[in-house]
């Protein structure tokens, strides 16, 4: 699940997940219901969005084992540090797709260390 407020960044990120064979839902401006938070496997999301900050505290209470990655200019907020258990990876604007499929594997098996089964 992507949550990022660029439209342009947004939409690449889009692309760059799917090139790497997952399956991206891209979050508009209203949170997901409930079943498709419990669903959601990973999070990626820009820190400095408040979107981002109130889909990760949502999803965290929908799905306890959700793994999150941040992918920001800027560091996470003290606020969103406090979800440290599904923190899985924090990924600095501009990241290759190198980059980016490897924080999404730690995601991945970060996820599964939490108890959550595909």
């Amino acid at each position: 699940m992507i949550s990022e407020p660029h439209p342009t960044v947004r939409r690449m990120l889009e692309r760059m997940v799917s090139s790497l064979g997952h399956e991206p839902v891209v979050v508009g401006g209203t949170l997901p219901t409930p079943a498709r938070l419990r669903s959601a496997d990973v999070l990626l999301i820009e820190p400095a969005d408040p979107a981002g900050s109130s889909l990760a505290r949502t999803a965290r209470a929908a799905n306890p084992a959700v793994a999150i990655v941040y992918a920001g200019i800027a560091a996470p907020a003290a606020e969103l540090t406090r979800l440290s258990p599904n923190l899985a990876a924090s990924l600095a604007k501009p990241f290759t797709i190198e980059q980016l499929d490897a924080a999404l594997q730690q995601a991945i098996a970060h996820r599964d260390s939490l108890g959550s089964t595909p």
